[in-house]
């Protein structure tokens, strides 16, 4: 919030007619950077200028493409990822955690789901996916599960064959009323710092998105991601 209120402030002070935002600083973007983007451009846009931003680490180009928001930057918006159906398999390796839904904690389990996936040997590129769509649905749980108290998140982590990572999480809040609405883009039931793209990221940069809720008992967030397998040395 607090830089939401000082980018405003500036504006409305200089009354640009372009402003730029340098993103080269930035380590980490997930729909609470996507709130503060559309906020800047929604502000400066009443005032008739335009918005672009410049130096976009990796991560953070991603997450603004999936947010449809590629048209700030230069360069062509990269193809949607491709869904596949999978089987019911039995899981070779799972770790479970469970935390408060506390905002200190969504670090603690992005970090946890990365660790979890080192095994498959991922590029780096495939472990910020993953953190990105963690951060996404533990987000959702703190703020929208819980919007009042604290409860309980649980993060699932099941590793199957052929190098597919299943990621579950899982809350007993309040829950969704209405699932289909609250995938569509920029819908959100929060404040001005929810963008309202949490997920529609998530579908991004997954392979599958399964959401299931119900109101007054929870909501459960499965998704899935194929990493892909990396030649040896050996070319194997």
């Amino acid at each position: 919030r607090g830089l939401m209120t000082e980018i405003e402030r500036e504006i409305d002070r200089e009354l640009p007619k372009h402003v730029t935002l340098d993103l080269g600083g930035v380590t980490f973007m997930d729909s609470s950077g996507i709130a503060v983007v559309l906020r800047c451009y929604k502000r400066t846009a009443e005032l008739g200028g335009a918005v672009t931003v410049k130096d976009v680490p990796p991560q953070a180009e991603k997450v603004l493409r999936a947010a449809g928001l590629e048209r700030l930057m230069r360069g062509r918006r990269s193809p949607p990822a491709a869904k596949e159906e999978v089987h019911r398999m039995k899981p070779v390796n799972t770790a479970t955690i469970e935390f408060l839904s506390r905002s200190a904690n969504e670090g603690f389990a992005r970090t946890a789901a990365a660790c979890f996936a080192a095994q498959l040997d991922p590029t780096l590129d495939e472990i910020n996916d993953i953190k990105t769509a963690v951060s996404e649905a533990v987000t959702n749980a703190i703020v929208h599960a819980y919007p009042d108290r604290l409860g309980r998140v649980k993060l699932k982590l099941r590793l199957f064959e052929d190098s597919l990572l299943e990621i579950t999480v899982q809350d007993w809040g309040v829950g969704i009323a209405d699932v289909a609405q609250a995938r569509t883009p920029l819908f959100t039931t929060g404040n001005e710092e929810r963008s309202g793209m949490g997920f529609t990221i998530m579908e991004s940069f997954m392979d599958t998105l399964r959401v299931r809720s119900t109101p007054g008992k929870g909501t459960t967030v499965t998704m899935r991601r194929r990493i892909a397998r990396r030649l040896t040395a050996g070319g194997k």
